[in-house]
């Protein structure tokens, strides 16, 4: 009988170790997009993914929305093979206006982000975007189980920077 409850204890137990272990959040809105560009950088869509807010992911998953149609075209551009885009992040600078206890806006205040397309086999420089002179849409973040999350989906967020790079 003592089994069985060991059991029932440590399975609460696997699943909060999983929960961290996948990165899910970070402790403030700051580490979450420093965690997010870094991620983008190194095409780690799990990464990307753990970062932003679970209950937007499902509802993109949702499938019947005009947003679950355009998310499938995001997916087949940015998460396909071969992958054909890369972005380089360098000296980000971070200001952050807090609304509440569980909700920020995070900017990209300074640093710059270079885009790259393969192009007949090379890689080439596509566009740039220095984040002290160009405003980049504020990256709205909340709190949930005090974890922080990103609201906006992650490959809407790398459409945007790559829009912004190419202008």
């Amino acid at each position: 009988m003592t089994e069985r409850w060991a059991i029932f204890a440590l399975i609460p137990c696997i699943v909060l170790i999983s929960f961290y272990a996948t990165g899910c959040g970070q402790a403030t809105p700051e580490e979450t997009v420093y965690k997010f560009l870094g991620a983008v950088q190194a095409h780690d869509s799990k990464a990307m993914r753990s970062c932003i807010n679970p209950e937007a992911v499902h509802k993109a998953a949702d499938g019947s929305s005009e947003i679950a149609r355009q998310w499938e075209e995001l997916q087949r551009r940015y998460l396909g093979e071969p992958v054909n885009w890369r972005m380089e992040f360098e000296g980000i600078r971070l200001e952050s206006s807090y609304l509440d206890s569980d909700r920020a806006l995070v900017r990209l205040a300074g640093g710059k982000c270079e885009l790259y397309n393969l192009k007949e086999g090379a890689w080439a420089d596509t566009g740039k975007i220095d984040f002290s002179t160009q405003d980049f849409v504020p990256l709205y973040v909340v709190s949930k189980e005090g974890r922080w999350y990103l609201e906006a989906l992650d490959l809407y967020i790398v459409y945007g920077l790559e829009s912004m790079a190419q202008l």
